[in-house]
């Protein structure tokens, strides 16, 4: 498209998720934002253009008028001719260099060929990563507050309670959900992860992922939208729940990694995006890591 960072690269469309699905699983990334359901679900907010090559795919996206480079997606051993790629891409256009949601490991490679790039740390940015047994059984004393209100959901509603899977029958209901979900909220973020939400459930059968409700009393209470990023890592994309009956949050992540993330070890439940309110929740559930994310710009 025109408005790119360079003709080279054209806007992402939903016929790319494929592609963009088979570059992300050689890559074996575990890091939130390098996931398609993700990059779906924020293209409004972080717009993606992308470069296909044969053997990797480039990503530079743009957030309030700055563009950035992702990290590649591809193999190791190309790893350092697409960065090289989308380096020579903005720099004969002129635009600052930038690079965002990027790994320690990887930072460390770019700031090797590039020893002008400054390695920020973003801390507004690293990933919660969890047991995801734990985020099952809620086992442990760190936990027992959370366990309790596990204990008291199915205590209070076991007789009027029923999971399913998200699938074209039930996403209307999905929807309608998350429209009555915080309506007082006037956050941006709030107000843009809500239209991204709709997006992903839109394009529901084209993505690789899975999801969950909860109904009590027949009425939807609580839905979750998970995805795998590697055979050891699982990734919560959406957690939606009403607050006022309790021990739902904690049910229907049950629920749903009991059908769909058994296997994985780890949970990787994102980045808290400085929000305080949301960075409490998170460390309340105690983490086992982090995954550091860092930005790097030239000096």
């Amino acid at each position: 498209m025109a408005d790119g960072p360079c003709q080279a690269f054209k806007r992402v469309a939903n016929e790319d998720i494929d592609d963009i699905v088979h570059f992300l699983k050689l890559a074996q990334y575990e890091e939130s934002n390098h996931n398609i359901v993700n990059m779906i679900m924020w293209q409004d907010y972080y717009p993606l253009w992308i470069k296909k090559e044969e053997h990797y795919i480039s990503l530079i996206g743009k957030h309030l008028g700055e563009w950035f480079m992702y990290m590649p997606l591809c193999e190791k051993e190309f790893f350092l001719t697409a960065i090289q790629e989308s380096y020579d891409c903005l720099k004969q256009a002129n635009i600052p260099i930038v690079m965002s949601c990027f790994t320690e490991k990887e930072a460390k490679i770019v700031q090797q060929i590039y020893p002008n790039m400054k390695v920020i740390e973003d801390r507004d940015g690293f990933d919660y990563v969890y047991e995801t047994e734990k985020m099952r059984t809620f086992s442990g004393k760190k936990l027992q507050k959370k366990r309790n209100h596990l204990n008291a959901f199915y205590k209070i509603y076991g007789d009027c309670y029923s999971y399913e899977d998200i699938s074209d029958d039930n996403i209307p209901e999905c929807i309608a959900f998350l429209d009555g979900w915080k309506t007082e909220s006037d956050d941006m973020m709030a107000i843009e992860e809500k239209k991204g939400v709709v997006e992903i459930l839109k394009v529901w059968d084209r993505l690789p992922c899975s999801g969950g409700l909860l109904r009590v009393h027949g009425k939807v209470e609580a839905f979750i939208v998970g995805s795998h990023s590697t055979q050891q890592m699982g990734q919560i994309n959406v957690e939606k729940a009403n607050p006022s009956v309790r021990g739902c949050y904690q049910a229907i992540l049950k629920e749903y990694i009991e059908r769909h993330l058994k296997k994985q070890k780890y949970l990787n439940r994102e980045d808290d995006m400085g929000l305080e309110t949301l960075r409490h929740a998170k460390q309340a559930y105690h983490p086992c890591m982090m995954i550091k994310k860092y930005r790097i710009i030239e000096e």
